[in-house]
């Protein structure tokens, strides 16, 4: 009985010291997906918004543009701020699609 636990215990040694690489590899490489998602910037464009249908119009299509990862409409301060992933699109992009909706961008 002795013998087998020994022998349980030296397999299970073993298997930790060749499952660590493994599995420093594995966090490495999760490590390096997370800090390609983490890549975003963030724009403020002033925008010649009047009314609640508006802001609805502008979120309802900008939130789908390519690269968008977040979209915040605010009609008291005429603001439409974004953040996007600068590898799919730029603010030069974003710009002609909300002016694109029939607004003015400054």
């Amino acid at each position: 009985m002795k013998k087998i636990i020994v022998t349980f215990i030296l397999a299970l040694g073993a298997l930790s010291f060749t499952a660590a690489p493994l599995l420093a590899a594995h966090t490495e490489s999760a490590a390096l997906q997370q800090s390609k998602k983490k890549k975003t910037e963030t724009v403020t464009f002033k925008v010649s918004m009047h009314c609640k249908n508006c802001v609805k119009k502008i979120t309802e299509n900008i939130s789908f543009e390519k690269g968008v990862k977040d979209l915040k409409v605010s009609l008291d301060e005429k603001t439409v701020t974004i953040t996007y992933d600068p590898a799919k699109t730029s603010p030069e992009t974003l710009k002609k699609a909300i002016e694109k909706l029939g607004y003015k961008v400054e």
